[in-house]
């Protein structure tokens, strides 16, 4: 969890919460931009998930065509389903690879998310 956490924080100007997830109904470390959150982690017992919010007409083509984002969890963004334009990603961090992909995925957010913020 804590290796989850340093990318959050690792972030310029990252703003650590605790935020209450109403459909896991759990309290979880979650990482914002302002009033934009970029990525929250929820510890299972079956393991650690970072999870993000993808919206399919700006943010996915970036992440699809990033060099920087590895193939599995390019895979995992273009299987993800969602409504209403935006896609939950589910990523599982059990190695570090895993976390190591997630990483490049929250850096192409939080640079996408600087961008719009001027």
């Amino acid at each position: 969890m804590s290796l989850a956490q340093n990318l959050g924080l690792a972030l310029p100007e990252a703003d650590g919460r605790t935020v209450y997830d109403g459909f896991c109904r759990e309290w979880t470390p979650a990482y914002y931009l302002g009033k934009r959150q970029i990525f929250h982690v929820h510890v299972f017992k079956s393991g650690i998930r970072g999870s993000m919010f993808v919206g399919v007409r700006a943010l996915e083509p970036l992440i699809m065509a990033s060099p920087e984002v590895p193939g599995h969890i390019k895979e995992i963004v273009d299987n993800a389903r969602g409504g209403s334009g935006t896609k939950m990603l589910k990523i599982t961090l059990a190695t570090p690879e895993d976390l190591d992909g997630f990483g490049k995925l929250v850096q192409v957010k939080w640079e996408f998310e600087l961008y719009w913020l001027g």
